[in-house]
């Protein structure tokens, strides 16, 4: 994970405090370099994980200038000894005209964002990934057009700049002379909700955009989808009266449904495996003092012992060295007004129920349960001094309770068997997007059950509300969430939005990832829950799915999610 910046100003100063350089060095310890080319302000903040050499950042050449924050996942065999940010650079150089450039990124798999700039032509370029997995931001002002990481602003500054993470609509293009108008060639052909972020985007920043031939890449499309699989566990016959494990039972004799399964698992295996394995073999430490064997975790997950992160860290174990630990990172909050700290929270007591079940399934791994405590006290002295600008430019009681949660949690910062113990690890993996793609959320019971018509009505209901959950993901969750975790030096991975997962779990309809006729722990995320239970997670399979800031404490109950946080 990196820090980058771009920054259109005639007053340095105004486009990189120390606050922001700190903040932007958080992201990106191990390298960083600031240059200046025709009043544009570049700055790279490097975290080194691909390649055997560091790649320090911007790139320049006569012709371009660029910076680049992310993963590529899918480089050819031939370029796994270099940085991932040099393979794409030498395939934007090697671009014979500006359709070509905007080519070179239909085919990367993995999370990004950047920044180039065409200093033949004054054009920049710049764009996050289509399902909008790294955080870009854009702010304008009198003084400046800016375009970053993350970023930092003071009390004094708050009115006068307009803000907002860039919604992942496509390849963003502005002239250094004419930066009130701004091109973009779609991810995909423009559809109701992309034109209605493009108008907030115009609106917010006062920039007119202007659209572009789509660039398509191949598995975005949902024209493209096909719908493999003919059950429904609808009409899949269960005995009545039977038990949880005995419906889990039945549906796994289902031929077709073990054959989805089969080939779901696949996929997530690949993508937990390009997550685990591409990253340096040294842990945060051992990569400063250039040791000549480390054996300390280079991997956490942020676990709150439910369905999705448990499945991870299976599927992890069997790609990590047996000699290195796996870090599991569980976070607790003190209750409000209480006379006594409790850390035995909901997401603590699931958790170390799950932890008793991996020990089990991999027992010649070494885990790190690494319980953290956050007291009220610290929970707002680190919100109102520094968490708050990571969660900027959003601000509601969610961000605060969701934002908080995770940066404590990536920290790692805990005890591990009553003792003091820090996370080594490099890369955190999440479980984000599990509850979008299979059915995870109340509301997506809500919109089946209270649909009156036929099954097939009920499911159409049902499907609108998970596709508008999934255009809604980046915006709600993902850029914020990357700003908060990669604070602490580490880089988040999702391997539930991989390029191939999503596209498969999309070809499922919805009556083949959930079934609500089933109580909740065993009818949401049905399909999901089944491959933890044919796993072995017999008794993880079950848990009931808790929101982190419920399963945590953090928040308060009497709060309204969207209402403005006053610590925003």
């Amino acid at each position: 994970m990196c820090g980058i910046l771009c920054c259109f100003s005639k007053t340095d100063h105004e486009c990189l405090s120390k606050e922001l350089i700190g903040i932007l060095h958080n992201r990106g310890p191990n390298s960083e370099s600031i240059l200046t080319v025709n009043e544009i302000i570049f700055a790279g903040f490097v975290l080194h994980h691909q390649g055997t050499e560091m790649c320090p950042q911007p790139i320049k050449t006569d012709r371009h200038i660029f910076i680049f924050n992310g993963d590529v996942f899918n480089l050819p065999r031939n370029a796994c000894e270099i940085s991932d940010t040099n393979w794409i650079f030498n395939k934007i150089s090697g671009a014979k005209d500006e359709r070509a450039l905007i080519s070179c990124f239909r085919s990367i798999e993995g999370p990004f964002s950047f920044i180039l700039y065409d200093n033949r032509l004054g054009n920049l370029f710049f764009g996050r990934d289509s399902l909008g997995r790294n955080s870009l931001l854009m702010e304008n002002s009198k003084s400046h057009l800016r375009i970053l990481s993350t970023s930092y602003l003071s009390q004094d500054k708050r009115t006068e700049i307009a803000a907002v993470e860039l919604p992942p609509l496509g390849i963003y293009k502005i002239n250094k002379d004419n930066n009130k108008c701004c091109v973009v060639f779609p991810w995909q052909q423009p559809e109701e909700h992309w034109i209605a972020q493009a108008r907030s985007l115009e609106a917010t920043i006062g920039v007119r955009v202007l659209v572009e031939c789509p660039i398509e890449p191949s598995w975005l499309s949902i024209s493209t989808i096909n719908h493999k699989f003919s059950f429904n566990f609808y009409n899949i016959q269960v005995e009545k009266n039977s038990t949880a494990r005995e419906i889990y039972e039945t549906l796994l004799k289902n031929c077709e449904v073990l054959e989805a399964i089969d080939e779901f698992t696949q996929l997530l295996e690949y993508s937990v495996e390009q997550r685990v394995t591409k990253t340096t073999s040294f842990c945060a430490i051992c990569h400063h003092h250039k040791s000549l064997s480390c054996n300390h975790s280079k991997i956490a997950i942020l676990f709150s012992g439910g369905i999705d992160c448990t499945i991870l860290a299976i599927l992890t174990n069997k790609f990590v060295k047996t000699t290195d630990p796996i870090d599991l990172i569980n976070v607790s909050f003190e209750a409000l007004n209480a006379p006594i700290a409790n850390w035995s929270v909901p997401d603590r007591q699931s958790a170390i129920k799950s932890f008793e079940s991996l020990k089990k399934l991999c027992p010649h791994r070494k885990w790190n349960f690494i319980e953290v405590n956050v007291t009220r006290k610290e929970l707002y002295t680190r919100l109102s001094n520094h968490i708050k600008h990571l969660i900027y430019p959003l601000n509601t009681v969610l961000d605060e309770s969701i934002g908080c949660a995770f940066w404590f949690a990536a920290q790692g910062k805990g005890v591990v068997s009553g003792e003091t113990f820090e996370s080594t690890a490099k890369v955190v993996l999440v479980g984000s997007g599990a509850d979008e793609l299979f059915g995870g959320y109340v509301r997506h019971k809500n919109a089946y059950n209270r649909c009156i018509g036929s099954h097939d009505e009920k499911e159409t209901s049902l499907l609108m509300e998970l596709e508008k959950d999934w255009l809604r993901i980046p915006t709600r969750n993902l850029a914020r969430d990357d700003r908060v975790i990669s604070d602490s030096g580490r880089t988040p991975r999702a391997p539930f939005i991989e390029e191939n997962v999503v596209k498969f779990v999309r070809s499922l309809k919805p009556s083949q990832r959930c079934c609500f006729l089933y109580e909740d722990g065993v009818g949401d995320k049905l399909f999901l829950r089944l491959l933890g239970y044919r796993m072995g997670l017999k008794d993880t399979a079950f848990l009931k799915k808790r929101a982190i800031q419920f399963g945590s404490k953090i928040a308060n109950k009497k709060d309204s999610a969207n209402d403005r946080s006053k610590y925003l």
